[in-house]
């Protein structure tokens, strides 16, 4: 065992191609040849807390994560779709067969006399062959991008965001606005014609929550980056250019002056040829306004699609509340229709994130009452 875990240490030290990985898992490799006890002890318990905090069950399933989102020279390439040198491939496979030895250590091997203590980490089930990973990478990136489908780009950085869950089955109302958001977006998924989009109208009415909703049904497919701040928009598009990946570059409440004060970097993003990116824009407008502003016509003219959501009139409005109260095994009563109507005007008007409100005001007395 001595010899052969020396030969593997040697292979370990000679990883030069996944450094990320290989330095996150230096607590396994140092204990293949910690020669004492507390050394044995303190690693194993590092490779332990590592795999547990990775969320995984084995040092294999940890060791794949790590290699799924190392960004290196050869990652990046194929994320790219740049050729491979052969002399990096052959690296490649050396390192993968390091990889999945060290994944088969197992702790029993170094427990001796602590066996009854000693931290026993699972391992085992690193299947990562370099055709499996070269498909990885192409289709989901690496590095961060290889972690998430969900992004913040602000101040020239990608921030892996919190997926908000949206589901397009919990949007209420609005089917034909939803449909062309979701078709739009799989057309450009699949390399179909597809078109910059704006979504306009009043606020809580779904704009923000579609796309979202959209974009995390197609994280196969497409990933989402919201950009919080215009003026970085042509900064990021240089980013993501010559990524195989497809994004959606999200920009929320789109604020008109900072809209203007950019407009010849924005327009000459929108201008250009869709490649790997499609700009997708919600616009808030005030309740009752009237015809579009001149700043707004000429956004207009820069996106190919323009989805407009209109509030709801009462009998819509009731309808989504009875369809959220339905979807809570909430049976309808008339009653709730005169507290809606009632709540809108309170709130300024019907929206589908006012019937949530009222929904979730329902449910609590519902609830009251089921424990009275």
């Amino acid at each position: 065992m001595v010899d052969s875990m020396h030969e593997l240490y040697l292979r370990y030290n000679s990883v030069s191609v996944f450094g990320s990985t290989a330095a996150a898992i230096a607590p396994l490799a140092e204990l293949i040849t910690a020669h004492d006890m507390p050394s044995r002890v303190r690693n194993a318990a590092a490779v332990f807390r590592a795999v547990a905090d990775s969320n995984c069950d084995s040092t294999g399933e940890w060791i794949k994560k790590l290699v799924i989102s190392d960004d290196n020279p050869f990652s990046r390439a194929v994320a790219m779709g740049e050729r491979v040198s052969p002399k990096i491939k052959a690296q490649v496979m050396s390192e993968l067969t390091t990889f999945k030895q060290l994944s088969l250590v197992s702790p029993r091997e170094f427990a001796g006399d602590a066996s009854e203590f000693f931290p026993q980490f699972g391992f085992g089930g690193f299947s990562v062959s370099y055709d499996s990973l070269v498909k990885t990478y192409a289709q989901n990136g690496c590095g961060l991008f290889g972690e998430a489908a969900t992004f913040v780009y602000h101040g020239g950085e990608f921030i892996s965001a919190v997926n908000r869950n949206e589901r397009l089955s919990d949007l209420k109302g609005y089917a034909e606005e939803k449909y062309e958001i979701e078709s739009n977006t799989h057309s450009f998924s699949v390399g179909c014609p597809a078109f910059h989009t704006l979504l306009i109208g009043e606020r809580g009415t779904g704009k923000s929550a579609t796309v979202r909703a959209v974009a995390r049904e197609q994280s196969g497919m497409v990933k989402l980056i919201e950009l919080p701040d215009v003026s970085e928009l042509a900064d990021l598009v240089k980013k993501i250019s010559g990524l195989k990946q497809k994004f959606i570059i999200f920009i929320d409440a789109l604020d008109m002056r900072e809209w203007e004060k950019n407009r010849t970097a924005t327009d000459r993003v929108l201008d250009a040829p869709v490649s790997n990116y499609l700009v997708y824009c919600t616009v808030d407008r005030d309740k009752g306004c009237g015809e579009a502003s001149d700043s707004e016509l000429m956004l207009f003219d820069r996106f190919g699609l323009v989805v407009t959501y209109l509030s709801p009139d009462k009998d819509e409005f009731s309808d989504i509340l009875k369809q959220i109260l339905r979807s809570r095994s909430i049976k309808w009563r008339d009653e709730y229709g005169s507290i809606a109507e009632l709540a809108a005007r309170k709130k300024g008007g019907r929206s589908p994130r006012a019937a949530k409100q009222i929904a979730d005001l329902i449910e609590c007395t519902y609830a009251q009452k089921r424990c009275d």
